[in-house]
């Protein structure tokens, strides 16, 4: 995704991928507190789906992230080293 204003195409295009390829509703959305997710709130509850805000300042959350993160952070080090 190049910009942020194609969130809300993008997600209730993949809501409906999920749904057309694998029989099956997304039941929960994980954000970040973002003010582009505020105008999907009630397309989200019409579909069912609930939309859960993570906490401000608390990457750990995101653990998948914050792996790649590190990961990142350690090979570059090394690099400069």
């Amino acid at each position: 995704m190049h910009h942020k204003s194609k969130t809300q195409f993008l997600l209730t295009n993949f809501i409906q991928f999920v749904k057309t390829q694998f029989q099956t509703n997304v039941q929960t959305i994980k954000v970040d507190n973002g003010t582009k997710f505020i105008s999907l709130r009630s397309f989200l509850q019409n579909k069912g789906i609930e939309l859960q805000n993570s906490c401000i300042h608390t990457s750990q959350q995101n653990e998948v992230v914050e792996r790649k993160h590190r990961h990142i952070l350690n090979v570059s080090r090394s690099i400069m080293f």
